[in-house]
């Protein structure tokens, strides 16, 4: 009698949130997060002056403190195509990083994600963390004793062995999906990640505009290292492990069964109808990070020259802002949207907003076109946790690990390929139209948005048959356990005992 009520309560804490793992969760990706994105202004930065400097000075110290942009309108002034060739140079080894780091992390984070539902999940926290801090230290003596530019190769290659920021992203994810059901509220922890990650940005763009104006860039790398360090004792010290002891196997799994575990939800038998599921979320999901990833560093050097001539302040206040809304919209949005419709519907309109911002990021020649558009892909930031709380509803719970490792491994591939695709548009459209980048980038929304219709077209017919499907058979298990029954005759006292 005592064991219904029990059993009542434990599907109740399997259906609810674990708050106190989230909240100090949160707090490990706070501190990465602010490393990280005090790491892109200085570098994106850094390696503009640079080669400015190399060729305009003959290698003038880029460490002072004088690195204002020097912004220059008259086209056929020759200054003004040596700014043109740093923005080029600039470009070129940022996509090169990529290259570099891209192949390891894809191998690496196969077998991290796969291995963390055996072995746990802090340990695929502290691997990508470690190699993040190196590389960054590596980078902060590069600038602080203007070492040649190929040693932050290094760095870069020690990252894709360890995961870098795709296996940090990998570990945040999971462990979001091991502390919520599989329900609405795992779209609300997947998006409080990216709130997360929008506060970290908010604090530190601002923060990181003074820091280069005033310090130069060698200051703020160093702090962007140390953050990293800070990070992997907040994980070893405060975060508590998601994987119970019993769970734990050997971490010795073959690479082919790793493979199997991360890719077997688009191939194997064993998921049915739900492989084509799988595959469009897939497909949805892969379009959406070419967008996203492909003119990061292309927003600065854009910002940096005429027609807006903007300096690293001006970028960092408006970054911050920025953050801020995607802070403050991505949670709200989502949750208003709950009230009237479902996950699959915020994401198509989550791609035709995000679509026209591109559109209008490619048009625009004053500030205030840029503030427009910031505002309009701050409303459209739900995107990117929606797909994952999309496909990780659909997936068991053991297995979280190796469905995220799969998703790492699609957003890697999409972002070297968006880096490499808009990063060759730019270069030949630099000279006569810059924003036209923006334009490719928005068909890509579009795109995103027409295959996310199909699923949301398709889906509930899918999910309804496996569902009635599994309701027979296990109704069907129940009769032969029935039938199976030993035939004995039932005495008195039997009975008794029973009732």
């Amino acid at each position: 009698m005592e064991s219904t009520p029990l059993l009542h309560l434990r599907k109740e804490s399997e259906d609810r949130s674990k708050l106190g793992n989230l909240l100090k969760a949160n707090i490990v990706f706070l501190t990465y997060h602010l490393s990280v994105n005090m790491r892109s202004p200085v570098l994106t930065q850094y390696l503009y002056q640079r080669y400015l400097s190399e060729l305009v000075d003959n290698g003038t110290d880029t460490s002072s403190n004088n690195v204002t942009s020097k912004c220059l309108v008259n086209k056929s002034d020759p200054a003004y195509l040596i700014h043109v060739q740093a923005e080029e140079m600039s470009n070129n080894i940022t996509v090169m990083f990529g290259y570099i780091s891209t192949p390891m992390c894809i191998i690496s984070c196969i077998l991290l994600g796969s291995h963390s539902d055996y072995i746990g999940r802090r340990i695929l926290f502290v691997i990508p963390l470690m190699g993040e801090g190196i590389r960054n230290a590596l980078c902060t003596a590069v600038m602080c004793w203007d070492m040649d530019l190929r040693y932050m190769y290094i760095g870069e290659a020690i990252t894709g062995i360890t995961g870098g920021y795709n296996g940090v992203s990998l570990a945040s994810y999971v462990y979001t999906a091991d502390n919520t059901p599989p329900k609405a509220s795992r779209t609300i922890g997947m998006a409080a990640v990216d709130f997360t990650t929008y506060f970290a940005a908010a604090l530190s763009q601002a923060g990181t505009g003074y820091f280069i104006q005033y310090m130069g860039f060698a200051w703020p790398s160093f702090v962007t290292a140390a953050l990293v360090f800070l990070t992997v004792f907040f994980v070893i010290v405060i975060l508590p492990e998601t994987v119970p002891l019993e769970k734990k196997q050997s971490p010795c799994i073959a690479p082919t069964k790793a493979i199997k575990n991360v890719f077997g939800f688009y191939f194997s038998k064993d998921f049915g109808r739900k492989r084509s599921l799988f595959w469009i979320a897939f497909i949805a999901f892969f379009i959406t990070y070419v967008g996203n990833s492909g003119t990061g560093s292309i927003d600065y050097m854009l910002l940096l020259n005429q027609p807006f001539c903007w300096g690293p302040e001006m970028i960092g206040y408006v970054n911050m802002a920025a953050m801020l809304l995607y802070q403050f919209l991505t949670v709200g949005v989502i949750k208003l949207f709950h009230m009237c419709t479902g996950d699959e519907m915020i994401a198509i309109l989550s791609a035709l907003v995000r679509g026209g911002s591109d559109v209008l990021h490619g048009l625009a020649y004053t500030d205030y076109m840029i503030y427009a558009q910031t505002v309009l892909a701050a409303v459209a930031a739900p995107l990117s946790p929606v797909l994952r709380g999309i496909v990780s509803r659909m997936a068991p719970a053991d297995i979280q690990g190796s469905l995220f490792a799969g998703l790492t491994v699609a957003g890697v591939v999409a972002s070297t390929t968006g880096l490499a695709i808009y990063g060759a548009v730019y270069d030949a459209t630099v000279e006569t139209m810059r924003g036209f980048v923006y334009f490719t980038c928005g068909g890509t929304r579009v795109l995103t948005a027409i295959i996310l219709v199909v699923f949301y077209c398709v889906a509930p017919g899918i999910l309804r048959q496996i569902k009635t499907e599994a309701v027979i058979i296990n109704d069907q298990d129940e009769r032969d356990h029935v039938v199976t029954l030993p035939q004995k005759p039932v005495v008195d006292s039997e009975v008794k005992c029973r009732i």
